[in-house]
């Protein structure tokens, strides 16, 4: 595989234009995305945009009674957009949660790029349109829905995004995650475990009834996933505005 067709890996990458992505490939370069790194504190300034091509990048708050997930990316999307909307440093803390590999520019090379190409700017801004739904969606889900319905949805959208059915995760991380205690998400996983949905040992999830985890989570996860595709995946590549 060529290191072109490995930036490819992450959709918003595929779908860039082709003399866009031609000028942006030479600035790039192919990063692991190790768990647990920091990309990045609040106050502090991000200095790359990463597009990962497998594995989850969260964005996490952290508060007196504990730290908690506000947002997760994976392939369909990027870490960096609030520079594309004026930020100059990160709001949240960067981190990474499965690991997996990233396209990694350099923001100083990306924002020239997008004020360039109009074609471009709609497309990494339609992502962030999509951004917005996906967090807002979260926090009704967070306001109305079970921890069970809650943690199949998050392992979903796990699923999704590592490339793989077996992945590390931890039960003190997943509570994190979703706000809750551990012993809460101890329950909870092993309910999903005795429904046959997945397999837990030792920090490894493995996703054993796909279709089940569905029928389990609560409909907030369909609804980010169209959203993405109608906002995202089927934008038309030469359209010039997006609706917002």
């Amino acid at each position: 595989m060529s290191e072109l067709e490995r930036h490819r890996a992450n959709r918003l990458i595929a779908a860039m234009p082709a003399r866009d992505l031609a000028q942006l490939a030479r600035r790039m370069e192919i990063v692991p995305l190790r768990p647990r790194t920091v990309l990045a504190e609040p106050g502090g300034r991000l200095r790359y945009a990463y597009f990962p091509h497998s594995g989850v990048i969260c964005l996490m708050v952290a508060l007196r009674k504990g730290v908690t997930e506000t947002a997760t990316i994976g392939p369909e999307g990027f870490v960096g957009f609030g520079t594309l909307l004026g930020g100059k440093t990160v709001s949240q803390r960067v981190l990474v949660q499965l690991g997996g590999t990233a396209s990694r520019l350099r923001i100083d090379a990306l924002l020239p790029a997008v004020r360039r190409s109009p074609a471009l700017q709609a497309l990494l801004l339609g992502y962030v349109r999509f951004f917005i739904v996906q967090t807002l969606q979260g926090v009704a889900c967070n306001g109305l829905h079970n921890v069970r319905q809650r943690c199949a949805r998050w392992l979903l959208m796990a699923h999704d995004r590592a490339g793989t059915n077996s992945f590390a995760l931890t039960h003190q991380f997943l509570a994190e995650l979703l706000g809750i205690q551990r012993p809460s998400v101890t329950l909870v996983a092993r309910s999903l475990q005795h429904a046959g949905l997945i397999r837990y040992r030792r920090g490894t999830i493995t996703i054993v009834d796909r279709k089940g985890l569905e029928r389990a989570a609560c409909e907030c996860y369909a609804v980010v996933r169209r959203a993405f595709e109608e906002i995202v995946a089927r934008r038309p590549r030469r359209r010039r505005r997006i609706v917002v």
